[in-house]
């Protein structure tokens, strides 16, 4: 049984090492332009592996996608000492944050997946399904919310993909800063489904003096 266990974990290490090499590869390169014989030769492994492994490319990439939205999902979690909605909140948008910022590659592959065939597209639908429910859940929501309200979510979640990418790779705000921003756009969010409005003198004044004066990039926004 010895050699059986040996064996198992080259595998698995081996295999772990060429869906490393794919996620760094996909994140620098169009998925036409990455080829199995790049990954190999920067993995340092058979070319044969790849289909022993996953099938081929497509196969790779699909299991590369997996792998970085389950990591994801898994570290934005919310943890047990956060008892109520707001730490939960901030807890999730924060984690998310130190992810991409200690794997930039595995969050640039989650969104290079336009491209993608039958089988990425159901992992990457999925995956959004779980971190929806997940947010509706530290939110205290229903399983199934009103429709607005469940639009105002699922429209956040696109509002925070596209903060996460600007925020990667410009890098030039506060960690806390750019965590209260997408909190307090959600919160708006969510209260716009409950009639609350603003209002719309007090909202353009806002607007215009905003548009006109820099933010500071180190002082976070005061939570609501």
């Amino acid at each position: 049984m010895a050699p059986t266990r040996e064996r198992g974990r080259r595998d698995s290490a081996r295999r772990q090492q060429i869906l490393d090499t794919a996620l760094e590869l996909f994140a620098t390169r169009a998925y036409e332009d990455v080829s199995v014989d790049d990954v190999c030769d920067r993995a340092g492994v058979a070319h044969g592996l790849i289909s022993y492994y996953f099938g081929g490319k497509r196969g790779l990439f699909a299991e590369a996608v997996r792998q970085a939205w389950n990591e994801l999902l898994e570290y934005e979690r919310p943890r047990e000492d956060e008892q109520d909605a707001s730490e939960r909140i901030h807890g999730f948008v924060r984690r998310h944050f130190e992810y991409v910022a200690e794997h930039p590659h595995r969050f640039t592959t989650l969104m290079r997946t336009g491209h993608a065939d039958r089988e990425v597209y159901d992992i990457v639908i999925g995956a959004r399904g779980e971190a929806l429910a997940e947010l509706q859940l530290s939110l205290g929501c229903p399983v199934n919310p009103p429709a607005q309200l469940r639009a105002a979510l699922r429209g956040w979640m696109g509002y925070l993909d596209n903060m996460t990418l600007d925020w990667a790779f410009h890098r030039d705000l506060d960690l806390d800063v750019v965590t209260d921003m997408c909190v307090q756009a959600l919160i708006g969010a969510v209260r716009a489904t409950a009639g609350d409005r603003y209002d719309p003198e007090v909202e353009l004044a806002t607007l215009s003096r905003v548009a006109r004066t820099p933010l500071a990039a180190t002082a976070p926004l005061p939570r609501t």
